[in-house]
């Protein structure tokens, strides 16, 4: 049984391309899962879409991939939310490519608001990287990046790709004994007896029974930074980040929501998935 989940590639009429359509055929020839293609209508002409998506959804159907077209007009979040009330468990692949680069910093923007609204993964495509070869998932640690991890790690089993899981140490700010411990052994974090340690040595041993060829990549200093720089220097195809962000998380309000912040930064597809904002440190 497939156990990964269908797709959502939610799509507009008024751009001249559709860089979540071409990543989201590829992705769901090599998942073999099934697809719904969201079709929104902007007030632009609509045949370029209609054209493509029509191309699209015959060569999935060709490999014995179902595939439905659906129509909407009006805000492109507001149809994925009603799509997704009728398929809870599918991968929303959408695009921002041809939003102005500011709104990709905008507090409440696009990708913001659906992050806030959805549990069910999100994959931002803006350059369509494919094959899919080298997954990086940054890895807080702690229970709220298990989904994106496991959800990754079977996308890797079925591209044959390889798996980093990156976890940044950052500098001390609170006097307490496990932060304390983590930062004076974060070069041999692995070896500690840490709930950080324990959790990436599970994310490890599922990648291990996957049969998918996983690392840990452990760095120190400003999060963002360093994920930026690992992100830019790796060579990876896919990046996948956990959130814990929610419309009813008031931890929103106040911390800064980093998977928003490198989805911001970085042109490679990005994965996310929100996981419980319990025990998210």
């Amino acid at each position: 049984m497939n156990d990964l989940p269908p797709l959502l590639i939610a799509l507009q009429s008024d751009h001249p391309s559709f860089p979540a359509l071409e990543y989201g055929e590829n992705l769901a020839k090599l998942m073999r899962t099934p697809v719904r293609l969201l079709c929104v209508r902007q007030r632009s002409s609509s045949s370029l879409l209609e054209e493509q998506a029509q191309r699209s959804a015959l060569a999935l159907k060709e490999v014995d991939v179902a595939v439905e077209i659906r129509w909407a007009e009006g805000d492109l979040v507001k149809a994925v939310l009603r799509e997704i009330n009728q398929m809870p468990e599918a991968m929303l692949v959408i695009s921002d490519k041809y939003r102005p680069i500011w709104r990709r910093w905008v507090r409440f923007g696009r990708f913001r608001r659906l992050q806030a609204s959805l549990s069910s993964p999100i994959l931002r495509v803006r350059d369509a990287c494919w094959p899919l070869h080298n997954i990086i998932v940054c890895s807080g640690g702690l229970p709220y990046t298990k989904p994106v991890e496991r959800l990754a790690t079977r996308m890797a089993k079925t591209a044959g790709a390889r798996l980093t899981f990156l976890h940044v140490v950052e500098p001390v700010m609170l006097d307490y004994p496990l932060a304390k411990e983590i930062h004076s052994h974060w070069e041999h974090l692995l070896q500690t007896d840490t709930p950080q340690a324990r959790h990436l040595k599970q994310a490890l041993d599922f990648a291990e029974q996957n049969g998918v060829e996983a690392r840990v990549v452990v760095r120190h200093g400003l999060i963002l930074h360093e994920i930026l720089d690992e992100i830019r220097s790796g060579g990876y195809d896919l990046v996948g980040m956990g959130s814990t962000y929610s419309s009813t998380s008031l931890s929103r309000l106040f911390r800064p929501d980093v998977t928003a912040l490198v989805s911001a930064a970085v042109d490679c597809p990005l994965l996310t998935q929100r996981g419980s904002a319990e025990n998210s440190g």
